[in-house]
């Protein structure tokens, strides 16, 4: 778990990204705020060396709202900056395309100067390349380690969840939805469901505007509990909620006092679902 923050900028959370990491080689699921840091955390303190930021070149994208994304034109950049030698290869959504275009056309200036006679990334310039693909529901990427099958999502814009199958183990990761059928069906067993959630007491406490978006887009405890007791995965991992790390309430995090502590996520779900349930935390391992 790279990140499982939301927009608000909390200090102990970056921003939403996960890795699943098969043979030595990882394959990131969105983007947000400090993944490439994340990663270098993950490679220097949890010796997972696939998530040294020069090796990271495989990412999806559940959806492009800013809070998933932002940590992408840092993805595209540092590691490049560094060293890396090779494009990425990025998956997601209708806009994915227009999106890293403009992200290339922002940092013209700086790619050009890095690339001119006497740029020190002038002898690989495709470090900066991006392969950009816009996908549909099915298989969007298959290699020799993992098969990678997008399925719709419901949130505020065209969105998917992804699920990988390895050899040994099947991971599905929701990004921002409402509860669907579609998640049932991708994980239907699967070893580990990574789904985002909000608490009731801190949808209870925010503005009406908020709670109408959430009812549309994105998932409550109580339906959590209710649609993995039909998806019935083995493990299931809470992130992307509206939690705070530390006793103090900071009114500048998005939500404010609405923020409810890990604990009280936890037994939401855990006193309607009689599965096994976590609360991710930055740099987690599953």
């Amino acid at each position: 778990m790279l990140g499982t923050g939301t927009p608000g900028p909390d200090p102990d959370r970056s921003g939403p990204a996960t890795a699943v990491v098969v043979n030595g080689m990882a394959y990131l699921v969105d983007v947000g705020a400090g993944v490439v840091r994340r990663a270098k955390a993950a490679a220097l303190d949890k010796g997972i060396r696939a998530l040294e930021p020069i090796s990271l070149r495989v990412v999806f994208v559940t959806h492009l709202h800013s809070d998933h994304t932002v940590g992408y034109p840092d993805l595209i950049l540092t590691p490049w900056v560094i060293g890396r030698k090779i494009p990425l290869e990025v998956h997601g959504p209708k806009g994915i395309k227009a999106m890293t275009e403009h992200i290339l056309l922002a940092y013209g200036e700086d790619i050009r100067t890095r690339t001119n006679p006497h740029g020190n990334q002038r002898e690989f310039p495709q470090g900066a390349w991006v392969n950009a693909h816009e996908v549909t529901a099915g298989v969007v990427y298959k290699d020799a380690n993992v098969t990678v099958t997008a399925f719709t999502t419901r949130h505020a814009m065209e969105s998917y969840g992804y699920r990988f199958d390895t050899s040994d183990r099947s991971v599905v990761i929701t990004g921002d939805t409402a509860p669907t059928q579609a998640t049932i069906d991708a994980c239907n067993g699967c070893d580990v469901l990574i789904h985002e959630v909000n608490t009731l007491s801190a949808l209870a406490a925010r503005p009406a505007m908020f709670q109408a978006f959430a009812g549309m887009y994105h998932t409550s405890t109580a339906q959590l509990a209710e649609l993995a007791a039909q998806a019935k995965p083995k493990l299931l991992v809470l992130y992307h909620a509206s939690i705070s790390l530390r006793p103090r309430v900071d009114a500048n995090f998005q939500g404010g006092a609405a923020n409810s502590s890990p604990e009280e996520l936890l037994a939401e779900v855990q006193s309607r679902y009689g599965g096994r349930v976590v609360v991710a935390r930055d740099l987690d391992v599953y």
